[in-house]
Parts: C-alpha cells; structure tokens; sequence
C-alpha cells in the first residue's frame, strides 16, 4: 500500500491513506483518539498537518514534488502543463488503490 505520512502540531504521525472515495489519517505515530479519521477532521482537530516522505530514501523527490504541489496550489497560472501533470499524477497516487494509477 502506498501513502505519505504528516505530521499534526503536536508531532504526532498519521499516513494519509484512501478508503473508498474518502481520504483519511490513520495514526502511526504518537497516541490520539481516535486513531483513524477522516482527513478534513484531522485537519480542524490536529492540523496543520506536515507532509513528510513514507520512503526516508526518496526525499528529494518528496521535497521536489512538494515544492511543485505548493507552486501549482498558490500560483497556477505560472506551472508549466508538465508541472500540473505531476501534481495530478501525486494526488491520483493518494485517491487511488494501488495499481489503479493511469499515466
């Protein structure tokens, strides 16, 4: 199963994962209840949440894409169209059982 992993304010670590249609946080690090909820509940209960990479490995990627994400979000006008696929591409990877992925 692939997901990213957050970080709330109080350090806590949740992986970001799909269950059905709906995105949510279940807890992998620190101790909340409950351990599992929706992601906008997440947010209004523990947010801002920090994304970090699930693979230590990849970093710079996790880093690379989150800088994409960020200029796509606040600037889109300026992302190139290669830029808004990449974006596309990273959140159909959250939404998506594995495997379902399309290029």
């Amino acid at each position: 199963m692939s997901h990213a992993i957050a970080s709330d304010r109080e350090g806590r670590r949740w992986a970001v994962i799909s269950v059905g249609a709906t995105l949510k946080g279940r807890l992998v690090g620190g101790t909340a209840t409950p351990a599992v909820m929706d992601l906008a509940e997440l947010i209004d209960a523990h947010g801002p949440l920090i994304m970090t990479s699930a693979r230590p490995a990849v970093t710079g990627g996790f880093a690379a894409i989150a800088d994409t994400v960020g200029l796509v979000a606040s600037d889109p006008e300026t992302a190139s169209i290669d830029q808004i696929k990449q974006v596309a591409a990273f959140a159909m990877s959250l939404v998506l059982p594995q495997g379902r992925q399309s290029a």
